[in-house]
């Protein structure tokens, strides 16, 4: 009876769990570079703004990532002048007065880094500084091997320029039409983790780019994705087509909305998705 009644009293008295506290969220720090990968894919994968990427990881235009590279993936904060680049290099149409606005600098004193005086006239090709540690040229053979720099500079960019397609110019001037004809089967609800649209079509039917603009991503590393092309149409603005049989572009290329761009597979269901400054939006709403 002793012995019942002490395992009696052993069932009703539950252990403790005080003490048993929740294991901590395990949060993703690093990347390391795959075969095939972009940086475009790479913060699309953890649903990061490229250029807040770019900038944590000092990486410039065009953003060059190599098999193997480790990356930070804990980025710098939105809205920081910060920035880990300490030379531009002046594209046409570029003034002193916008290249300081861009990197949060005072035209002044953007102008007493690089030595120049007003009418601070700057060309094509010459390399600015943007980081005050680390000064233009000083003293008048400097400046000679500073112009001198600039004018190899000048004659580079004229040869890249004509042995290269020129790089993407990207415009508000035009409106977004749907990249495949067929009925929308799954609709945007972030909610349940759907940050795009599912459409459904036909067997081989061929995708078009959703609004013109340059291919920074062609291929099937991201999981959940199959072969997929994303395309950055602005600063701000890139779409991703998911699901598809063939992949008809490649990374680089400049594509208008009249271009094909992939064919679907035997589903004939294609994923769609627009993001703005990293962030997932409703397709339907961009949509004509």
């Amino acid at each position: 009876m002793l012995l019942l009644s002490f395992i009696s009293g052993c069932s009703n008295s539950p252990a403790s769990v005080s003490d048993r506290g929740q294991p901590p969220s395990i949060k993703i720090k690093s990347h390391r570079v795959d075969v095939g990968e972009t940086l475009y894919s790479i913060a699309w994968r953890y649903d990061l703004n490229v250029r807040e990427l770019a900038n944590t990881n000092s990486l410039k235009p065009p953003y060059t990532i190599n098999p193997g590279q480790k990356l930070s993936l804990i980025l710098t904060k939105k809205g920081s002048t910060l920035t880990s680049v300490t030379r531009h290099a002046v594209n046409v149409g570029d003034t002193l007065f916008s290249i300081a606005s861009k990197y949060g600098l005072a035209v002044g004193t953007l102008a007493r880094i690089n030595h120049l005086t007003p009418p601070y006239i700057i060309k094509p090709g010459q390399i600015i500084t943007v980081d005050s540690r680390f000064p233009g040229p000083i003293g008048p053979s400097a400046t000679q091997d500073s112009q001198s720099t600039v004018a190899k500079s000048n004659s580079s960019a004229t040869s890249r320029s004509q042995s290269k397609n020129k790089p993407p110019v990207y415009s508000d001037n035009w409106q977004w039409k749907w990249p495949v004809d067929g009925q929308v089967v799954e609709t945007f609800n972030p909610g349940k983790l759907q940050k795009g649209i599912k459409i459904k079509s036909s067997n081989g039917r061929q995708v078009h780019a959703a609004a013109p603009g340059n291919v920074v991503y062609a291929g099937s590393g991201l999981r959940g994705y199959g072969r997929l092309i994303i395309i950055k149409h602005s600063d701000t603005l890139l779409s991703a087509y998911a699901n598809n049989d063939k992949l008809l572009v490649s990374v680089g290329q400049s594509v208008q909305q009249t271009d094909v761009i992939s064919s679907l597979g035997v589903d004939g269901t294609m994923y769609f998705e627009i993001r703005k400054d990293g962030d997932p939006v409703n397709p339907i709403s961009y949509l004509n």
